[in-house]
């Protein structure tokens, strides 16, 4: 646990506590800081990824599965949570957003190239796909079910956030190279030129997320209702990736892809739930409270769990 702790979170926390303490001591513009990430970086990453990875086998298309079927499983834990504990309301909602979409992408992705290397990255860059979009459409229709009159702007809002996703784009764009046959490793000339190009702008992805998302928990927010924060976190952190591990059985995933797989459901709740709870007023302060409490619980229990899958 400790060489886990040392050898993959330690880095992510260094980089991380970076963009914490310049949103404590600067006035840190963290819309602009994300519009860069969103539209800029992150395409890039996915791009660059998936040009170079081996498509050949099995796994990527199991890791989009087993995405899906993460989320799914996670919805279902959450609904019936409910129903036991006579959960209503905007707390029904908020609960939602906190358990079925993790941090994949801003700590998910760093933490796969420090504990799974190259191969472990790119199947996360997988799962991070599959998770950006459902985060953006089914997402929306989640935080939207707890509004009040929102029926018709929520496909809209679905559709609007669906043709606006750049890691859409770099996928079709990445697919269409790669069917044309070019080849990174074989390229010269112009081609070669604008792809180094590309990938020196993906290679700032990774620091950059993690320095995002210290600025982000550097923002401060006070804890409310922290029973129920905790509640969210169990299931977030301990109760995703013990599911998360049978799933995986289920689908076949194994090795490095049951690793990856595993871990990536036991990442803390998604930085962008706090967009989605304050653009439909569903309980936002428990969603910031949930994320900032699984963010910092996270470095201990990724610790153990990567203990037992890396």
């Amino acid at each position: 646990m400790l060489a886990v702790l040392i050898e993959v979170l330690l880095p992510i926390a260094v980089v991380a506590a970076a963009g914490f303490a310049l949103r404590r001591a600067l006035p840190l513009d963290l819309l602009t800081l994300n519009r860069l990430m969103i539209y800029g970086l992150s395409p890039t990453l996915i791009f660059v990824a998936l040009v170079r990875a081996d498509l050949s086998g099995p796994m990527a298309g199991k890791m989009l599965i087993f995405a899906v079927a993460v989320l799914a499983v996670m919805a279902l834990t959450v609904w019936l949570s409910t129903l036991l504990l006579g959960l209503t309301g905007k707390e029904v909602t908020a609960l939602f957003l906190t358990s079925m979409f993790m941090n994949s992408g801003n700590y998910g992705l760093p933490a796969s190239r420090f504990a799974f290397g190259e191969t472990g990255f790119t199947l996360g860059v997988f799962y991070f796909i599959m998770q950006s979009i459902m985060a953006q459409t089914l997402g929306v229709v989640v935080a939207a079910s707890g509004a009040v009159g929102a029926n018709r702007r929520t496909w809209q809002q679905v559709f609007r956030r669906l043709i606006h996703m750049p890691q859409i784009y770099a996928v079709a764009g990445a697919l269409m190279l790669r069917a044309v046959g070019f080849n990174p490793a074989t390229a010269t000339g112009i081609t070669h030129s604008l792809f180094e190009g590309v990938t020196l702008l993906s290679e700032a992805a990774l620091p950059v997320m993690l320095l995002i998302l210290g600025v982000q928990l550097g923002a401060g927010a006070p804890i409310v209702q922290p029973t129920m924060v905790a509640f969210a976190t169990v299931i977030r952190l301990i109760i995703s990736p013990l599911l998360a591990f049978g799933l995986a059985h289920l689908i076949g995933l194994d090795g490095i892809a049951l690793g990856v797989g595993v871990m990536m459901a036991g990442m803390p709740t998604a930085v962008n739930t706090i967009i989605l709870a304050i653009e439909f007023d569903t309980n936002p302060q428990l969603v910031v409270s949930t994320v900032v409490v699984s963010s910092f619980a996270s470095l201990i229990t990724l610790s153990v769990l990567l203990s037992f899958v890396r």
